[in-house]
């Protein structure tokens, strides 16, 4: 009788970093790489397309087109007629364009680079990150369509609160490179995550206000749940950009806070279990 050998247990010997601040320092230190991937990534994206970067435009363009059709079919705009409606739709279909775009590519980014991560080192966290990159360089371009789009439904910018669309823009963006954090991580060690991805995709468009506005649910939940419901970051995020470029109503401010303590916990967890991840990915990938 042969006795059977244990598997020796893989044993990391780099650096010890539990919260995973270090690789913040890598990424700045190997920002030319980073350009280099979303470079890359950009390219292909948009190799041999004839109608090249105006596919970023189209797409949540028609989206809005769909959706006004829709709602005006069924009577339940949210202006008073279907043009109206078109800023808001617009804008939350920037928004989710921004979150489905980055969250469907960067999940796969550490696999389809895998024949590069097995063979030399560098920080694993530019793959994801060069994904977000392009994602947030289709919702830049596509978020031009605002100004000639509320101009033709009549409805107003508010200059006075129009700067406030950037940095509302870049807590999106963060809580978004917070989860392609987890969710790369997460795909390389299990690829149920690609496989699940775009059916919770699907399911968040409708969880959040991407095709309606917030105020249409004050009228069917009480505070504690529209606060709870603000809570999601995405949501918040919304409801705040549509405040900066149209005026429309504020979040409540306790579904503000909520929305910020849960992005700042998505961020953080997202760094440390990225930095644990790592440490066996070559072998786990």
């Amino acid at each position: 009788m042969f006795e059977k050998k244990p598997v020796p247990r893989m044993q990391y010997y780099g650096p010890t970093d539990s919260f995973g601040f270090g690789q913040l320092r890598e990424i700045w230190q190997n920002r030319e790489l980073l350009y280099s991937f979303f470079l890359r990534d950009l390219l292909i994206r948009y190799r041999q397309v004839v109608v090249g970067v105006l596919w970023v435009l189209l797409q949540p363009l028609m989206g809005m087109l769909i959706f006004m059709g829709l709602f005006f079919v069924l009577g339940t705009n949210a202006g008073s007629s279907a043009v109206a409606y078109a800023p808001i739709a617009l804008t939350g279909m920037l928004c989710w364009q921004l979150v489905s775009s980055s969250f469907r590519d960067a999940t796969g980014s550490l696999v389809n680079y895998r024949h590069v991560v097995t063979k030399i080192y560098f920080p694993r966290m530019l793959l994801p990150l060069a994904s977000l990159m392009c994602a947030v360089f289709d919702f830049t371009i596509g978020s031009l369509l605002l100004i000639p789009v509320c101009w033709l439904a009549g409805t107003p910018i508010v200059w006075s609160t129009i700067l406030f669309a950037v940095p509302i823009a870049l807590w999106l963006i963060l809580f978004c490179a917070g989860c392609v954090a987890w969710l790369s991580a997460l795909n390389a060690h299990y690829r149920d995550v690609g496989y699940a991805l775009p059916f919770v995709l699907q399911l968040g468009m409708f969880v959040s206000p991407v095709v309606y506005d917030i105020e249409r649910l004050r009228h069917l939940l009480s505070d504690q749940w529209i606060w709870i419901y603000e809570a999601n970051p995405i949501a918040c995020c919304i409801g705040l950009l549509r405040w900066s470029i149209m005026g429309t109503p504020l979040p409540s401010a306790l579904g503000v806070v909520a929305a910020g303590m849960v992005t700042l916990l998505v961020c953080f967890s997202g760094l440390a279990w990225f930095q644990q991840a790592d440490q066996q990915l070559a072998d786990r990938i």
